[in-house]
């Protein structure tokens, strides 16, 4: 099956999306994507969340990017007591990393609640042990506390200091889930921007690409978006006034951010086309399947994005970004 133009700029189209998900578009598979967000663990891990296994070991994960057409990924931890899953220490992604160095790149993630609980932890040296063996950046941080807490200011203070990336996950609200807390419309995230001028921030997760457009309800941060872009959100207005926020494509949030109005999606690409990168996020193990390098693959084919700005979002931003 091969999806239509007509098929194409119809948002949500059925047939679309099944084309992408099987990778049956026009496009080719001459450029490698390089995922900015993956999870993998060395080690089988117990049944959690309703799957039979919460994440890929090395050979699983290995064999969806052969599928997709994805070079290699970023390896990130989830280190925190919302969300803990046992076997990603920073220790297991490095050994990971070692084991197969043409795949994986390795992060690092830090609790801003480590060290004593406190907003003076000296987090800057634990920091610069795991960037000297060779992590990439930090994250992904999920501990639900606010952005504007002194204990994730003195995280963010310590990141731009060592001169890492970091990539958040964020929740609209506590006491529900798990990720960095911002209001409607991202004012922490904008102070925090400001603040730390040097620190890349890759925003991630639905409460962020929520944020394409308005948004008014917790529930509406918390899904997928629908429908076409009908006034430009919180996103756009920051990452026209900051240049240090970073869009992760990863998972359903970011995948379905664009793919909900195609037209616009080009649109977007094309302007923040220095500072959005491809990302999978791939959690599932059992038969896990992204639209994501599908539909991009289709914006080029369909010349709704240029080649140059296929490539920069692919692979050449995170090369440029985390010094592959």
């Amino acid at each position: 099956m091969e999806t239509t133009r007509r098929e194409f700029l119809s948002a949500g189209s059925a047939a679309a999306l099944a084309s992408y998900a099987t990778g049956q578009v026009p496009g080719g598979e001459d450029v490698k994507y390089i995922d900015v967000h993956a999870h993998c663990t060395e080690d089988p891990l117990p049944q959690m969340c309703g799957l039979r296994q919460p994440l890929c070991c090395p050979e699983q994960l290995i064999a969806h990017y052969d599928r997709l057409g994805i070079e290699k990924g970023c390896i990130l931890g989830l280190g925190t007591p919302e969300n803990f899953i046992g076997g990603m220490s920073n220790e297991s992604i490095l050994r990971l990393a070692a084991a197969y160095p043409d795949r994986f790149i390795p992060f690092c993630v830090v609790d801003p609640r480590a060290c004593g609980n406190t907003p003076f932890a000296n987090l800057r040296d634990v920091l610069m042990h795991y960037r000297d063996r060779g992590c990439k950046g930090v994250g992904e941080v999920c501990a639900q506390i606010h952005l504007l807490d002194p204990r994730m200011q003195n995280l963010f203070k310590a990141c731009e200091e060592v001169g890492f990336s970091l990539t958040f996950h964020m929740s609209p609200t506590s006491g529900w889930s798990y990720g960095v807390i911002d209001e409607n419309g991202l004012p922490e995230l904008e102070i925090c921007l400001q603040r730390f001028p040097k620190l890349r921030f890759f925003g991630h997760s639905c409460a962020f690409w929520s944020e394409i457009t308005i948004c008014l309800s917790v529930q509406e941060r918390n899904a997928r978006g629908k429908g076409p872009v009908k006034e430009e959100g919180a996103i756009q207005r920051l990452m026209r006034k900051y240049p240090n926020l970073y869009g992760d494509l990863s998972a359903g949030s970011g995948a379905y951010a664009l793919m909900r109005d195609p037209a616009y999606a080009a649109k977007f690409l094309t302007e923040f086309q220095d500072r959005i990168m491809f990302g999978i996020d791939i959690c599932d193990p059992n038969g896990y399947v992204s639209p994501l390098p599908g539909f991009l693959r289709e914006l080029r084919a369909s010349g709704a994005i240029s080649e140059t700005v296929f490539r920069k979002v692919a692979r050449e931003n995170q090369i440029r970004e985390l010094k592959l």
